[in-house]
């Protein structure tokens, strides 16, 4: 049985793997797992009480499992030499050539989706690998009820680089509602990306949003919308099953991670095929195969068709928001991980 489990990686609230890392503490920690944090990078605005109990409680590496949560980065180089596991994910159709070594290293993987577990086999991982889905916090994303008001409100949720394609989120909203006066588009960005090389658009009705919140969740910028465009390239799309569990009916590129959620979840998302296939090129990584681009035509029939059918699409997020809650629970991760973790660790790895 395992009974203490060390931590390694980031832990503050508006980040994909820095804010799964709360769930996976809080939840080992209230299965009865002592949880030891090395973190990177803490940031404790915004994390929950039960997090900063942890914090406060947290002592030096013991023995027992070693999870690193993260990408493969310098830090990971520290514990080369321990008994270790690593929860990671990546999101074209090959890993970087430079992240096998290391990975191949660890006890074992863990990985958010189906689609990432295949294309590590595919680019040379070897160890066993594990899928442990992310997920939604249904106290945080809870379904919320959307009042009737003129004109249909869009909302993307990304950082502005070149895989989460909201060029083309743009585009295509510009496409579907080109004459409509009413439609507003909402772009949820990090990092400070409006005028900065990154994004900007003379557009009235389009606002951009730049800053970290160091909130528990985005639930104020869901509750504004009426459709999620989820089109980036993911190794699983965390804003994908938010919108979904808020009620919103979401149009989501299906391919890489986000496939897991299109081919689950079936006619409960509005899926967009690639319209192409572009090769992934990452500086100081090299070439990584390809990644879907999202059909900017396909996109702008689904908002079309969300403007055009308001008590369908409504009733289309309610079903959403129902198999959200129950198929990508997120306090279903951490079990997931301890069972993953008693199957594969034994006496040998225990680090003493």
């Amino acid at each position: 049985m395992i009974r203490s489990v060390n931590l390694a990686g980031e832990f503050y609230v508006h980040d994909g793997y820095a804010g799964i890392s709360e769930y996976i503490v809080v939840g080992l920690s209230r299965l009865g797992v002592r949880v030891n944090l090395v973190p990177f990078k803490l940031e404790k605005p915004g994390l929950s009480p039960e997090m900063l109990d942890v914090v406060a409680a947290s002592g030096p590496i013991e023995p027992g499992p070693l999870l690193f949560n993260s990408w493969v980065r310098p830090e990971l180089e520290r514990f080369a030499a321990r008994p270790h596991l690593i929860h990671t994910m990546w999101e074209s159709s090959r890993l970087p050539a430079s992240w096998v070594g290391p990975l191949n290293r660890a006890r074992f993987l863990m990985v958010p989706t189906r689609f990432v577990a295949r294309m590590f086999r595919d680019s040379g991982i070897t160890v066993p690998i594990e899928v442990t889905p992310d997920g939604v916090d249904a106290d945080v994303y809870p379904y919320v009820e959307r009042p009737e008001r003129e004109g249909v409100t869009t909302l993307v949720v990304g950082t502005v680089v070149p895989r989460k394609h909201v060029s083309q989120a743009v585009e295509a909203w510009q496409l579907a509602f080109a004459d409509d006066p009413a439609a507003r588009l909402v772009i949820k960005a990090r990092f400070g990306a409006y005028g900065r090389g990154g994004l900007t658009s003379p557009d009235p009705r389009i606002t951009i949003v730049d800053e970290n919140e160091p909130t528990r969740g985005i639930l104020h910028w869901y509750e504004q919308a009426d459709v999620l465009l989820a089109l980036g390239s993911e190794g699983f799309g965390l804003p994908l099953v938010e919108g979904m569990a808020t009620g919103l009916p979401v149009v989501a590129l299906s391919s890489e991670g986000q496939g897991d959620v299109c081919q689950d979840a079936g006619d409960l998302v509005l899926p967009v095929a690639p319209s192409r296939w572009k090769d992934v090129y990452e500086p100081h990584l090299g070439h990584c195969g390809v990644r879907g681009v999202p059909d900017v035509a396909e996109v702008a029939e689904h908002l079309r068709w969300v403007a055009t059918h308001r008590d369908e699409a409504r009733a289309l997020g309610r079903a959403a928001s129902g198999w959200a809650h129950k198929e990508r629970d997120i306090w279903q991760k951490p079990k997931a991980m301890l069972e993953a973790m008693e199957q594969h660790w034994d006496d040998q790895c225990t680090g003493r």
